[in-house]
């Protein structure tokens, strides 16, 4: 038979104390040794030090996740050593051994890069530029990279002004500060990227980190496993008590070192006190949590009130307890708090309530978190509660206010594709001689009365187009302009939802695709196939087209924890592309792989479009460069044949491509060109 500690400890506690003041008042007496009573004095002292020392840094309470938070998302460039890094895989050089020499060599890399497209430069004209040092105006940047030039020497007032204004900095910090904005601004206009310093040109950029990681969505969730009715977690003492235990003891050891009862029934009073405040259990949790929604099925970016009623259901009187709301990641609380501490009685009930604004996709409820203590606040044992609650939100599908600018291709189905050939539509093509069994409504009727002579009249052919809308939905995809903004693959699903309807609109038919993790052993995702829906028309179609925008796991919310490879996806959806059908492919471009995909399908013989989200900013060196790595990658598709929407940030998708049709020669009717 075991026995319990605690009950141990209190009765032993309680007998100690009953003994301390029965000494103390003359009941009992006890004849003790000198030796005896210091080394009583020196056992307790000792304990009471071991006590104060283990307690620095103790956890006094289970943290609580932040489930109102909106989780982190990456910035690009927010590591600078893996922005400098993208040149070199572009070039395909080798790394060299330090990591100064590395980073050097990468910004000279980029500058090769920028001359290469955006200046027109052949690679060896741009070689020699770089070590002439005429590629820029910056003579600070200029030096940095060649190999045969020197940098100009600050002056000591110089010196003095930027320490005064920024703090201290390296010279080569100094010198990669202007590379990188000397690199920035080729290709734009003078004035455009750079603003000047007292030093000799280049912009007022923070102070960067060679190795800073780059943001990770920070554990925010109650919990990610299945959770069936309510299961206990973790317990473990807050050391709330803990100070008394150990000035307890310090003080019967100083009691009994200098002889003292006053001293001395004060600490053994403390340390029964320390034992008592120990000896309660955290209670048992019968909790019933009953959650409503105002809206489960909600447009992106409205907002729902959510109301939560927690009831102890138990006989037990709940004296302490710390209730979190599982928030799931698509919702971000905007009003209220989705958390509460309170006491429950038997049977009572307490009510929760907030709001959220709710984005794209199908957000299922975690488990609630429950953290109950006992009377004394001493120990804390953890609770996941249950409770399904669903909220959909399916992007929108309404048509662009303009085109969607397909390429010009020929197929067999009904509907409306401009293309470069002869025919029935209604752009004119040319003029051509009279032929029999011509229709009326084509001939030439003007000419006829001002020359006599009989000719028809020939239209741009329009045919239908038979597209695939492809969302790169890879982990290297996840990455926004702010770690609190949205993502570009939330961005890109909205504008496939516009895309698709407006396709659809047209007579196209239209199919969905996604690249992206699927699953993997430990995975939840474990057995989920890749996003495919193959072209077709219809409004069936449509719905369903809409439904897996917003809920196929391929699209989650929340960045995978782990990249996963794309190229069997890539192959497989290949396999199922028939040879006329082109790609729409929504991509934030911000890596090569990227960039890899869209040439894949364009050598394959399928025309790819590429949208574009930007998620690039220019706040630090390394998000310049990675700015300036996507202007590479844009320019090489452009130069392959493959066009490239841009879609800043700061601008809706109608206005990108209500200006990309201004900027195309011709005019867009009907989802097509003409």
């Amino acid at each position: 038979m075991s026995v319990d500690r605690r009950t141990v400890g209190l009765v032993a506690g309680t007998v100690t104390l009953a003994a301390a003041v029965a000494v103390s008042a003359g009941l009992v007496s006890l004849d003790l040794s000198e030796a005896l009573v210091v080394l009583v004095a020196v056992l307790a002292g000792a304990i009471g030090l071991r006590g104060l020392l283990r307690r620095r840094g103790v956890r006094s309470q289970f943290d609580t996740p932040d489930p109102e938070r909106t989780a982190a998302v990456p910035v690009p460039g927010e590591n600078l050593t893996d922005a400098v890094s993208s040149f070199r895989r572009l070039r395909g050089g080798h790394a060299p051994a330090t990591r100064g020499r590395r980073l050097r060599a990468g910004l000279r890399e980029a500058t090769l890069a920028v001359l290469t497209r955006f200046d027109g430069e052949s690679p060896e004209s741009a070689e020699k530029r770089l070590e002439d040092g005429d590629w820029t105006d910056d003579p600070i940047a200029a030096g940095f990279l060649s190999d045969r030039l020197e940098r100009p020497d600050r002056s000591l007032r110089s010196r003095v002004g930027h320490f005064l204004e920024r703090g201290y900095e390296t010279e080569f910090r100094r010198g990669v500060r202007h590379a990188v904005a000397a690199i920035d601004g080729v290709g734009y206009e003078s004035g455009e990227s750079n603003d000047d310093d007292d030093d000799g040109g280049g912009p007022s950029l923070p102070a960067y980190d060679y190795g800073r990681p780059a943001a990770s969505e920070e554990q925010r969730r109650t919990t990610t496993d299945d959770v069936d009715g309510i299961e206990k977690g973790r317990r473990a003492p807050t050391e709330y008590w803990s100070g008394i235990g150990i000035v307890a003891l310090l003080a019967v050891g100083v009691g009994a070192a200098v002889e003292s009862p006053a001293v001395l029934i004060a600490g053994v009073a403390g340390v029964g006190y320390a034992g008592f405040a120990r000896a309660f259990e955290p209670p048992e949790l019968a909790l019933s949590v009953e959650r409503t929604v105002s809206d489960d099925e909600p447009e992106p970016g409205d907002e729902i009130e959510v109301a939560v009623e927690i009831t102890n259901e138990s006989g037990r009187f709940v004296p302490d307890l710390r209730f979190v709301d599982g928030v799931p990641p698509g919702l971000v609380v905007t009003e209220g708090t989705s958390r509460l501490g309170t006491a429950l009685r038997p049977g009572e009930s307490v009510s929760l309530e907030y709001t959220a604004s709710v984005g794209r996709g199908s957000h299922e409820f975690d488990p609630a978190l429950a953290i109950a203590r006992d009377v004394s606040q001493s120990t804390e044992q953890e609770f996941r509660i249950e409770s399904e609650t669903t909220v959909v939100c399916e992007p929108e599908m309404r048509p662009l206010a303009a085109a969607v600018p397909l390429r010009a291709t020929a197929t067999a189905f009904a509907g409306r594709l401009t293309t470069t050939e002869g025919g029935a539509g209604t752009t004119f093509h040319s003029v051509r001689e009279y032929r029999p069994n011509d229709p009326l409504s084509r001939i030439d009727w003007n000419r006829r009365a001002k020359t006599g002579e009989l000719t028809t009249l020939e239209f741009h052919a329009e045919r239908s187009a038979r597209a695939v809308v492809l969302v790169d939905a890879r982990k290297a995809a996840y990455l926004a302009p702010a770690p609190d903004a949205t993502h570009a693959v939330d961005r890109s699903l909205a504008a496939a939802g516009r895309i698709g309807a407006s396709l659809l609109e047209a007579g196209h038919s239209v199919g969905l695709a996604g690249l992206g993790p699927v699953g993997s052993d430990d995975d939840p995702l474990l057995g989920t196939d890749p996003c495919w829906l193959a072209p077709a028309s219809g409004r069936h179609h449509e719905l369903e087209f809409r439904e897996l925008l917003a809920s196929h796991p391929q699209f989650d919310a929340v960045a995978p924890e782990r990249e996963t490879p794309w190229l069997t996806q890539l192959r497989t959806l290949r396999r199922r592309l028939s040879a006329e059908t082109q790609i729409v492919l929504l991509t934030p471009l911000c890596d090569a792989g990227s960039a890899d995909i869209a040439r894949r399908l364009e050598a394959r013989g399928h025309p790819v479009t590429v949208v574009s989200s930007d998620p690039t900013v220019g706040a630090t060196a390394g998000q310049r460069l990675a700015r300036v790595a996507r202007r590479v990658r844009r320019f090489d598709l452009e130069r392959a044949g493959v066009p490239v929407i841009d879609w800043p940030v700061d601008e809706s998708i109608d206005d990108v491509f209500a200006r990309r049709a201004g900027a195309r020669t011709g005019t867009a009717v009907g989802g097509g060109l003409r």
